[in-house]
C-alpha cells in the first residue's frame, strides 16, 4: 500500500470519529415522526421458515417546512388543469388527499420489530421516507393468516405501530388486480376528470367487482393490488379497499412532486407494472394467477407479457372494457396473438363475471 494511499484512510478514520453514530447507522423514531407499514405478502421457505418483506413510509407532517410550501407550489401546478374552485380548494376530502403530498419524508432512519423474543433492525430509510427490508419469521399460525409484528418504539413513546403480513403458502390462488378503472372509477384517459377523481372526489367502487371479488376469496384467492398511483394515496385507497374488497398486498409507485407531469406518471406504468408483477410471481412460483385490469391504458400489453414470461402461471387474464379505450380486433389480434383465447378476457357487465368460469 502506498505512503499516499495510507495518508488517506488514516484522515478517512479520523474524520469517522467525529460523525455522529446516528448518521452512521441511522437514528430512531421521533416523538413527532410517524410511520405507515405498507400490507404485505409473506412466502414459505424450503428451510420451513417465513420471508416476510416489510414496507414502511416515515415522515413528519409538522406545518412548519419549508419543503411543503414548495411542494404545494407545484402541486398547484397540475391541478389547474382540473379548474380548482374554491370551494374544492376548501373541501375535507382535497385536503385529506393532498396533505400526504406535503409531508416531509425522513431519511437515514432505523426501526426495531419485535420478532418473537427477538428485535430486528430495518436497513435505513431513503431520501423518500420509505425503508423495505425482509425478516425470516417462524409461527404456528396457518396459512392465509395475516401476522403483525410491533414496532419497537424508543422509551417515553407510548405509541403503537404493527408491520402487517400475510403468510401465503407455496401453492394456491393468486389474484394480481389494477386498481385505477378496474376496481375503482378513475376515468384516467380523462385528465381533468383524473384529477377530479384523484383529489376531490369519493372513490366509487367499479359495478359488479366487489362481488366478483368476494367469490374469489370464497375460492381461497390471495390478493396483490398493484396499481399506478403514488404512495401518497395509500391511506385513501386502503380505506377504500378495506370497505369493498378482500385484504391484500400493496404495491404502489413512488412519486416526487418535482416529477414533471402527474398526468404523464399515471400513464407511464408499464414497465413498473411487468417488473412488480413478475417479482410476485417469482415469489410463489407454484400459483396460479388471475391477471385483473383494464383497457383504459397498457393492462392488457402487460398482462400479455407476463403471459409470455410464466405461461405456466397465468391461470386467466380478464381485461374491462373502459368507454372510449380502445377495445377494437386490432388491438386484441396485435395484444394476444400470444395467448390462447381461452387464456383471456374482456368483459363490460357485472353479469358477464358471473359467467366466467374460473
Amino acid at each position: 500500500m502506498s505512503i499516499h494511499l495510507k495518508q488517506l484512510l488514516h484522515k478517512l478514520r479520523t474524520l469517522l470519529l467525529f460523525v455522529p453514530r446516528w448518521f452512521l447507522h441511522g437514528s430512531p423514531l421521533k416523538s413527532d415522526e410517524e410511520i405507515i407499514f405498507f400490507p404485505t405478502g409473506a412466502n414459505h421457505t424450503s428451510e420451513g421458515k417465513w420471508q416476510v418483506p416489510i414496507h414502511a413510509w416515515i415522515y413528519d407532517s409538522e406545518e412548519h417546512a419549508l419543503s411543503r410550501e414548495l411542494s404545494r407550489h407545484v402541486i398547484r401546478e397540475f391541478l389547474e388543469l382540473a379548474d380548482l374552485t374554491e370551494e374544492q380548494d376548501h373541501s375535507e376530502v382535497f385536503k385529506q388527499r393532498i396533505k400526504w403530498f406535503l409531508v416531509d419524508s425522513e431519511r437515514n432512519k432505523r426501526v426495531g420489530l419485535r420478532v418473537g423474543d427477538k428485535t430486528v433492525q430495518s436497513s435505513r430509510s431513503e431520501a423518500n421516507g420509505h425503508i423495505t427490508f425482509t425478516i425470516d419469521y417462524q409461527t404456528t399460525a396457518k396459512p392465509g393468516t395475516w401476522v403483525k409484528l410491533p414496532l419497537t418504539t424508543p422509551l417515553g413513546d407510548s405509541r403503537t405501530f404493527e408491520a402487517e403480513a400475510q403468510l401465503i403458502p407455496e401453492q394456491g390462488l393468486s389474484v394480481i388486480s389494477d386498481i385505477d378503472d378496474t376496481i375503482k372509477i378513475s376515468e384516467v384517459i380523462d385528465k381533468k376528470a383524473l384529477i377530479e377523481h384523484v383529489f376531490f372526489k369519493e372513490y366509487e367502487a367499479t359495478p359488479g367487482m366487489p362481488g366478483f371479488y368476494t367469490e374469489l376469496e370464497k375460492k381461497g384467492a390471495y390478493f396483490h393490488y398493484i396499481s399506478a398511483s403514488p404512495w401518497q394515496l395509500y391511506p385513501s385507497l386502503i380505506a377504500f379497499v378495506d370497505a369493498h374488497y378482500p385484504k391484500g398486498s400493496f404495491s404502489l409507485r413512488y412519486f416526487r412532486v418535482t416529477d414533471s407531469s402527474f398526468i404523464r406518471f399515471f400513464r407511464s406504468s408499464m414497465d413498473y407494472k411487468i417488473a412488480t408483477i413478475s417479482t410476485i410471481i417469482q415469489r410463489y412460483p407454484q400459483h396460479e394467477f388471475i391477471l385483473i385490469g383494464d383497457s383504459g391504458e397498457n393492462d392488457p400489453e402487460v398482462y400479455a407479457t407476463i403471459f409470455k414470461r410464466y405461461p405456466q402461471n397465468v391461470k386467466k387474464i380478464l381485461i374491462r372494457k373502459v368507454k372510449g379505450s380502445d377495445t377494437g380486433p386490432e388491438r386484441k389480434k396485435q395484444v394476444f396473438a400470444d395467448v390462447p383465447d381461452s387464456k383471456w378476457d374482456l368483459y363490460d357487465t357485472p353479469l358477464y363475471l358471473s359467467l366466467i368460469h374460473i
